[in-house]
């Protein structure tokens, strides 16, 4: 039974789905892009031109039509050329690093199936061995290949169960009828993929930077009895960079699942009467600090006596307290936010107007899409408290628009059912 699922692990049987095959094969584009840029890294560090120029190659076969076609075959000769080339170049005590890394980045950014990633870590041992390379790096070449091999089935199998999902979204989607309930069905599931590959994004960048902090820890750990005091104290700073490294990526993945513990949470709101005015007007006492940093007036102008609403008071609340610190910030000088509602044909309307800034065409057009950005040299996603806000007001049966232009100010407008 053990033999049998180690060997289902390792033999996955999924390509067998041409759609799956295509699905891989544009995973691993991507994927090459990053292989190429480590290995250009690495190169560089060891000071090996000819690696650099692999690394470089592999960058580059992304734009060309062989390199989008066959991308893991291309992805497994570079990540054997190049520590091929750094080996054969001037031995140093960070040649294991530099190609540890590139195991690394290989099996994290390629889905290659575990065998083949295994295949690639022990052909790195081979090299040693070829090259009459010292023999106390063996069981390390050894165990490395074995972490590229756990990478590569833990990625393989995540990229299964991304597919599978896909494919069953699909499959619901297309059984209901109805031009908006599929319409509407339709936008979910392209916020719902872009909200996967955001949170994969967020995960796969600081375990990234984990697993290569930590395999730089083992080798320098290997070499540092042996090291001499200056070489010693060199290693000593470089561990204690690698250590702020991995606490770093730790707190980096401890906010996201945090920020996912938040969203599930809000899920168990129970449903039950309540007064929107009263619900908005509480919505502003919470950013009223903000606010009042912002030099922000806010006016309102509130229907008298809205119908109650049957809702869940605590999503709505996150959803309004989301659109509501997205003016805020948007607004600069002589701030103003207007928050009004209106009730229309059984349904009640909720406008919150700012004189911010404003939005072009392009920028409203994803705005409710989670996406990445760069701030401080660091990738984040963006867009997640607003993506959040239009998933709940989907869940009450309303709906949320947009208008917005730059320099005229933004007003989203929620409409939700008083049935």
């Amino acid at each position: 039974m053990i033999v049998q699922r180690t060997l289902d692990h390792l033999l996955p049987r999924s390509e067998s789905d041409p759609k799956f095959r295509e699905y891989i094969c544009r995973v691993a584009v991507s994927g090459l892009m990053t292989l190429g840029i480590v290995e250009v890294a690495a190169a560089l560090v060891k000071n090996v031109p000819l690696a650099a120029g692999i690394g470089l190659a592999t960058a580059l076969a992304t734009q060309v039509r062989w390199g989008r076609r066959y991308p893991r075959a291309v992805g497994a000769l570079s990540a054997l050329a190049a520590p091929l080339l750094l080996l054969r170049g001037a031995a140093g005590e960070h040649t294991l690093t530099a190609i540890s890394l590139v195991l690394v980045a290989a099996a994290s950014s390629l889905p290659f199936l575990p065998w083949q990633a295994l295949a690639i870590g022990l052909a790195y041992e081979a090299m040693y061995v070829a090259l009459g390379r010292p023999d106390a790096h063996h069981l390390l070449l050894v165990l490395l290949a074995l972490l590229g091999t756990g990478i590569a089935a833990s990625n393989y199998a995540h990229r299964r169960r991304e597919f599978a999902a896909q494919q069953e979204a699909v499959r619901i989607a297309e059984t209901l009828t109805g031009a908006q309930l599929r319409a509407q069905l339709a936008e979910n599931a392209i916020s719902v993929g872009k909200l996967a590959a955001a949170l994969s994004h967020e995960l796969n960048s600081p375990l990234g930077a984990l697993r290569s902090s930590i395999a730089t820890l083992c080798s320098l750990t290997a070499r540092e009895a042996d090291a001499t005091p200056e070489a010693r104290e060199r290693m000593e700073q470089t561990k204690s960079e690698l250590r702020r490294s991995i606490e770093e990526s730790a707190a980096r993945i401890d906010e996201v699942t945090s920020r996912l513990r938040k969203f599930v949470n809000l899920e168990e709101a129970e449903v039950r009467s309540a007064d929107l005015n009263e619900l908005l007007t509480g919505v502003t006492q919470l950013h009223r600090d903000e606010i009042e940093q912002a030099q922000v007036k806010v006016e309102f102008d509130l229907e008298r006596e809205l119908p109650p609403l049957n809702c869940r008071p605590q999503l709505l609340t996150a959803a309004f307290s989301s659109l509501l610190s997205n003016a805020i910030k948007a607004v600069n000088g002589d701030g103003r936010i207007a928050i009004v509602t209106r009730e229309r044909a059984g349904e009640v309307e909720v406008t919150i107007r700012d004189n911010g800034r404003g939005m072009t065409a392009e920028e409203a057009e994803t705005i409710f899409d989670p996406s990445f950005k760069v701030a401080a040299g660091r990738v984040a996603s963006g867009n997640w408290s607003l993506f959040n806000s239009r998933q709940i007001v989907y869940e009450h049966g309303g709906g949320i628009r947009l208008e917005t232009a730059p320099g005229q100010g933004t007003a989203m407008h929620v409409t939700l059912p008083l049935a």
